[in-house]
């Protein structure tokens, strides 16, 4: 199980700078004079990706946080995808140092409307993944709609061909 949802973590830190990558080359005062609220909802999903990738991470590691709430778009594209990035590879880092048995346990945790739940860590990992996943299809989405529609796929199926 260790090494399937390892290789999924580092798929998902691939699609993450990927998309990073891209947004690197967008013309954000193009996006934000045309496109006011396109503009502002990228960022806020980009943000959103890594705010929740650092929340899971904290709850995996017994930190019992409800959200860690760092959502200040107010920087540039760059500047969230270093944090996207940052805790992408804690996440990839942190679970590469577990053994076949944190797979199989249990995490606590408090969710945004003060409810405690437990949850398989691996289904909580495949959750988190998933939710990544998601969101960045929303960013593709928006930027074709502002004429950003040269992105090169970046389905799990790709970094497989690409490992």
């Amino acid at each position: 199980m260790k090494a399937i949802l390892s290789n999924y973590l580092q798929y998902n830190l691939w699609a993450n700078e990927k998309i990073c990558k891209y947004l690197a080359g967008v013309d954000e005062l193009d996006i934000a004079s045309n496109q006011q609220n396109e503009f502002m909802t990228i960022k806020k999903i980009i943000m959103h990706i890594a705010d929740a990738e650092q929340t899971w991470l904290a709850r995996l590691d017994g930190k019992n946080v409800p959200h860690m709430h760092n959502l200040d778009i107010s920087g540039s594209f760059a500047g969230i995808c270093g944090l996207l990035r940052k805790n992408s590879e804690d996440l990839t880092e942190f679970i590469s140092q577990k053994d076949d048995n944190f797979f199989l346990e249990s995490t606590e945790y408090i969710n945004l409307k003060g409810r405690k739940f437990s949850q398989n860590n691996a289904e909580i990992i495949l959750h988190c993944m998933n939710h990544s996943t998601f969101h960045r299809g929303q960013v593709i989405c928006m930027l074709r709609h502002v004429g950003y529609t040269d992105q090169s796929a970046s389905d799990f199926i790709m970094f497989l061909r690409e490992k």
